[in-house]
């Protein structure tokens, strides 16, 4: 039973022989009581090597049984035997169950203790973990986003979506930079998230305004930027930078280096086509002109707050013993994330929890999964 991929964040599944999609809090159909002695002698010789006599999964992608409601495993089993669930071994070994095997496996593993919490409790946060993970930025960015270094941007406020899709430039090497390109090559992507979401989250402030350029030249120069970059400067799109505020060195700069092919951005290069060095200067002392403002963005949710939502199904409101919804508490992280992420790209065939997990970022996910995982089992 290695590599054993349940689904355990099932809102409900595919009811075996109908087909229909129970409710979330459906109870499950009466089943036979199973026989605590006979599914322990059949765990021994079937299940032990995945997940333990004592229901405790033995790696980190595979999730502890011990405690969980009888509803819930035999929806399980019983989904690996009619093909509602997608796992070759499991979907064999299932195969060679009787009825009574599986009553008997689900009522075994769901008298014995639920295993303690898979990793220390406390609240996941993306924006804690991005100023932690953003230590490595500060000296060219401030601790806050706020640079004072002449040449490099400030990013406190920036749009998330846009400081990700810069991190993954420079990671991908579409954007050209050897100091960035060495920071973010150590990054993942749950990193790079938690990054852009710490820095969105702070408050920006005003750059040094001196500039070889004139503001008020700058200004009618401007227009062209102003539908993607907002008026002044001030964004309104995920995926594009704000300008008011920055740093008149670095903007001259970037322009320079679309204008010249030195930066891959196609509509970019062909706005700035033919632009002299004097009027960038002039566009850039119009932003750095500016005053800037925060993206506007809700701060990103919390492992404790995702879990208010998960525990409308998954939490002690609803624990019925023949609900089909398992108990998250003290499951290990690498199966949390890997059952959401399946969920999320669909490779879990269930509409509910592909419409809860469609619009999670892998850091929302480790954040959900972390916190579950720091948790006792009720």
């Amino acid at each position: 039973m290695k590599k054993y991929v349940p689904s355990l964040l099932v809102l409900a599944l595919l009811a075996a022989g109908c087909g229909k999609e129970p409710t979330a809090t459906a109870p499950a159909a009466a089943q036979p009581a199973g026989d605590i002695a006979a599914g322990k002698a059949v765990a021994e010789s079937k299940c032990v090597s995945c997940h333990g006599l004592d229901g405790k999964g033995t790696g980190p992608d595979i999730p502890n049984l011990g405690g969980q409601k009888v509803a819930y495993l035999l929806n399980a089993l019983n989904g690996y035997r009619t093909g509602t669930r997608q796992h070759a071994a499991l979907q064999q070994l299932s195969s060679e169950l009787t009825e009574a095997d599986v009553n008997n496996i689900a009522a075994y593993y769901a008298s014995q203790k639920a295993a303690g919490a898979a990793a220390a409790a406390g609240v996941a946060d993306t924006v804690a973990a991005g100023k932690a993970a953003a230590t490595v930025c500060a000296a060219c960015h401030g601790s806050d986003g706020n640079s004072k270094v002449p040449g490099t941007p400030s990013l406190a406020g920036q749009h998330p979506g846009y400081l990700l899709s810069a991190m993954q430039a420079y990671k991908a090497g579409s954007r050209k930079d050897a100091t960035m390109s060495g920071q973010v090559a150590k990054l993942d992507q749950v990193t790079m998230e938690n990054i852009a979401a710490y820095f969105a989250a702070q408050t920006p402030v005003e750059r040094d305004k001196s500039s070889a350029g004139d503001a008020k030249a700058g200004e009618p120069l401007s227009g062209k930027c102003g539908g993607c970059h907002g008026q002044q400067g001030h964004s309104a799109d995920e995926k594009t930078p704000s300008l008011a505020g920055q740093d008149a060195q670095y903007l001259v700069k970037t322009m320079k280096n679309y204008r010249d092919g030195g930066r891959a951005h196609a509509e970019m290069k062909s706005m700035l086509a033919g632009v002299k060095d004097q009027d960038l200067a002039h566009v850039a002392a119009f932003y750095v002109a500016q005053a800037p403002k925060a993206a506007g963005v809700a701060k990103p949710t919390a492992g404790q707050q995702w879990a208010e939502r998960c525990d409308k199904c998954h939490g002690a409101a609803v624990d019925n013993p023949e609900m089909v919804t398992p108990h998250l508490e003290g499951q290990p992280v690498a199966y949390l994330v890997k059952a959401l992420k399946d969920y999320r790209e669909g490779k879990r065939v269930q509409s509910a929890m592909h419409a809860m997990g469609a619009p999670l970022s892998d850091a929302d996910i480790q954040a959900i999964a972390e916190y579950y995982a720091g948790q006792q089992p009720k």
